[in-house]
């Protein structure tokens, strides 16, 4: 993760970690899918919490792949639940 500010390292700690939680999501979005959109993270001293539900497995392995890359990610949490609709509700079609 790119540091945006020389002055981070005296942020308060929320300050940071909210900075870093938008690089995730950045990243997340960059990925051009969008399932990751609707992942949810959550950081705090080097862990990444990820939350939420994608169509497949890929796509939860792909959010874990394009953050352990970084050197600030030191543990990875991948909480994102594979369900074969994504998590959306449909109706059934009348027969």
């Amino acid at each position: 993760m790119e540091v945006l500010n020389a002055g981070a390292a005296t942020e308060r700690p929320d300050v940071a970690s909210e900075r870093i939680v938008a690089e995730i999501r950045r990243r997340l979005h960059s990925t051009g899918f969008h399932a990751l959109r609707s992942v949810e993270c959550e950081y705090r001293d080097g862990t990444v919490v990820l939350r939420g539900r994608v169509a497949t497995y890929y796509h939860k392995q792909l959010a874990q792949a394009v953050l352990l890359i970084d050197p600030l990610v030191e543990t990875l949490v991948n909480l994102i639940d594979v369900s074969d609709n994504g998590g959306r509700a449909f109706a059934k079609l009348p027969s």
